[in-house]
């Protein structure tokens, strides 16, 4: 199993590694890495492997069979090849702003409403998306949430990483903010902890303090029927 960088260290921009496999010529699987796969709604990381000379772009990172895979754009790595990566900061940074956001407004939603995330995407650089179990669309009241993420923001409570056992989360309510509960099978937890505010359960890369985010504006309300609303947002 691949040593996952970013779990400990969300802005290691460079790493060195070793090639552990390659499959139909470009899709990469190494000893190490700092780039994050898609996943739970947020998208991949995006730079480089370097061989010596050779420069291989890397155009998608996904997760498949518990490893993490780096797609190229041309042939020539092999196994065994050591590499140094570098990630495109410009864009896991603000990802990584997007996503800090997210659980801000998440956060806000949950405290004062009592609503519950049902899905997130955050695909491109240019919007968020929050989708929640609230039961009236009430415009104002959605308004009020971000007026007050945004209040947040401005405190900029730093935000920590750290795990918990699976029982200790479990005791605690509060900590799942995702209406579908904790993942299956997994007996350790990584809790990304905004103090003073929110805490919950997460595998993905974040700022670490609220300014960083800059301020979040409603892009669109749409109402999804029963019970489900959806935001979309920006940041800026």
């Amino acid at each position: 199993m691949s040593k996952v960088l970013y779990l400990d260290d969300m802005f290691l921009k460079e790493f060195e590694a070793e090639v552990v496999s390659v499959k139909d010529g470009k899709y990469i699987v190494l000893d190490q890495t700092s780039f994050y796969p898609k996943s739970g709604g947020i998208a991949n990381d995006e730079g480089t492997l370097v061989r010596g000379s050779d420069t291989f772009n890397v155009v998608y990172v996904g997760k498949f069979g518990g490893q993490i895979s780096h797609e190229v754009d041309k042939e020539g790595i092999q196994i065994g090849d050591k590499v140094t990566g570098t990630l495109d900061w410009n864009r896991r940074y603000k990802l990584m702003r997007f996503h800090t956001a997210a659980h801000v407004l998440s956060g806000a939603f949950f405290k004062n409403l009592g609503a519950k995330i049902t899905g997130n995407e955050i695909s491109s650089l240019d919007q968020g998306r929050i989708d929640f179990n609230l039961e009236n669309f009430d415009r104002k009241l959605i308004e009020e949430q971000v007026e007050k993420s945004n209040e947040i923001i401005q405190a900029d409570y730093p935000v920590e990483v750290y795990y918990l056992q699976r029982s200790e989360v479990e005791k605690d309510p509060d900590l799942i903010k995702l209406a579908m509960g904790l993942p299956k099978n997994i007996d350790v937890i990584r809790i990304v902890d905004i103090k003073n505010f929110d805490r919950q359960p997460d595998g993905g890369c974040h700022v670490l303090s609220l300014k960083e985010i800059g301020k979040i504006s409603i892009k669109k309300l749409v109402n999804k029927g029963k019970n489900n609303r959806r935001l979309y947002f920006t940041i800026e």
